[in-house]
């Protein structure tokens, strides 16, 4: 059966049943906030269920982006597959043949179907895998529960930003690479931009471990990708990447496949950082919304989205003419009075760390409260009980920003394991109301929402 009669045969059964649409019982807390969202909800079976715990099947909130054209029709992203932190700074994957994927899914009544599954491969067939990449390692030891190394592999990918193009084809960013990379509408590699071989920005390859282009979008008129970093760089005289307030947007001509750097600077004020960028959204061509969140579940974390606008912002790529700066992708890209981005802005809060970058010559990408999702969930519900999970990664923007799809990572309900030696056994992943963590999608109105979590 198509994916379109998938999709109709799926609209006509939920059609006959609204009981998908009731409303919780904590609606009376905050009535005012509880009517500007909606959530979805879906039933997919676990991908396998070992020692008595499921490995979610939902793990397709990496990013997550509307088909062009439909505000019912989106693509959902797993990223490298099922994984827990291991003893000794190593990574466990229990399912070491899982493929990353693209996933199409159609929002009807309360409920995120799944209509079909686009396996991502290489340009010669062979499916990617989670492994670390041989070309790109993260230093990091993967292993299976019984404890076998998984060696790296060129098939390794770590998907995390998403954009579908009006052509059915897509381009896929990693935290691997960080690579940037074409695919057909089934899902064959068709071309890689990679910081290994210039068509990225070399200095890209310093990017944290688990931490690299987390974001990615086309701008509306088809021209232009945008991705974000999650932090910053690891630079030889910058802050811990973590720690720092200065990561990087880049930019990649689709025509000309010239790339462009500017400067975003994550949201504190005197307190460390605490938050990275997950995910960023095409508004229009030069403006976009990003995804900056901490990694607390609810109630009292720190999940907003900020409007940013490129204009005027000053380019700190290969090709940029800041006065009196040299380039040395080896030392960290653009250095300007000894200096590189990272170590201009250091640690200081984002008011410092812009008033330094601009006595460097730089302008950072300007940047305003677009909605406070953390504020507005914990209105609805002060136990963080509604909509709590910890990591909102995907964004998809309707009608030019009025209406938000947000999409969480729920690293297949999946956390930790419970044991120091193979063979492992695995921790499920535990929202505040007591659930096991699977996807949810927050459709929010902004129309509806009250004055205090907008900007």
């Amino acid at each position: 059966m198509s994916h379109r009669r998938l999709f109709a045969a799926a609209t006509a059964a939920l059609t006959a049943c609204a009981c998908f649409a009731t409303v919780p019982a904590e609606a009376h807390r905050a009535p005012s906030a509880r009517d500007a969202v909606e959530v979805y909800s879906q039933h997919l079976p676990p991908l396998a269920t070992i020692g008595g715990v499921r490995i979610d099947g939902s793990g397709w909130g990496s990013s997550w982006v509307a088909r062009p054209g439909s505000d019912v029709l989106f693509y959902g992203l797993t990223d490298r597959g099922p994984n827990v932190d291991g003893p000794d700074g190593s990574k466990i994957e229990p399912l070491p043949n899982f493929t990353p994927s693209i996933g199409e899914f159609a929002l009807i009544h309360g409920r995120a179907i799944l209509l079909r599954t686009i396996p991502l491969r290489g340009a010669d067939g062979t499916r990617y895998n989670g492994q670390v990449n041989s070309q790109a390692s993260t230093g990091e030891t993967i292993t299976d529960l019984d404890g076998n190394v998984l060696p790296a592999s060129p098939y390794g990918y770590d998907p995390e930003g998403l954009v579908a193009l009006r052509d059915g084809t897509f381009w896929v960013s990693d935290e691997y690479g960080p690579f940037i990379t074409h695919f057909d509408r089934w899902g064959r590699q068709i071309e890689r931009l990679s910081p290994y071989d210039g068509t990225l920005p070399a200095e890209l390859k310093n990017r944290e471990p688990n931490r690299g282009m987390e974001g990615l979008t086309v701008t509306p008129d088809g021209r232009t990708l945008v991705g974000i970093m999650q932090s910053a760089l690891n630079t030889p005289d910058g802050p811990k990447a973590k720690k720092a307030t200065a990561l990087r947007v880049v930019t990649v001509d689709l025509r000309t496949r010239a790339t462009k750097e500017f400067v975003y600077l994550l949201h504190h004020g005197s307190e460390d950082v605490t938050t990275g960028a997950s995910e960023i959204s095409a508004l229009s061509n030069t403006q976009f919304l990003v995804d900056e969140r901490d990694g607390s579940m609810e109630p009292g974390a720190n999940k907003k989205l900020f409007k940013i606008d490129l204009t005027g912002a000053t380019d700190i790529g290969p090709d940029s003419t800041v006065p009196g700066s040299t380039y040395d992708a080896s030392k960290g890209g653009l250095i300007v009075n000894g200096q590189t981005i990272e170590a201009i802005a250091g640690k200081k809060s984002t008011v410092d760390a812009a008033v330094a970058l601009q006595q460097n010559g730089i302008a950072p990408v300007s940047s305003a409260l677009f909605l406070d999702v953390a504020g507005l969930v914990t209105a609805i519900d002060p136990t963080g009980k509604f909509y709590g999970h910890d990591k909102l990664e995907g964004v998809a923007v309707l009608h030019g920003g009025r209406q938000v799809v947000i999409a969480n990572d729920s690293d297949f309900g999946i956390d930790a394991v419970t044991n120091a030696a193979p063979p492992f056994q695995l921790h499920a992943k535990t929202l505040p109301d007591g659930t096991q963590d699977t996807l949810q999608l927050l459709k929010v109105d902004l129309s509806k929402v009250p004055a205090a979590y907008r900007g």
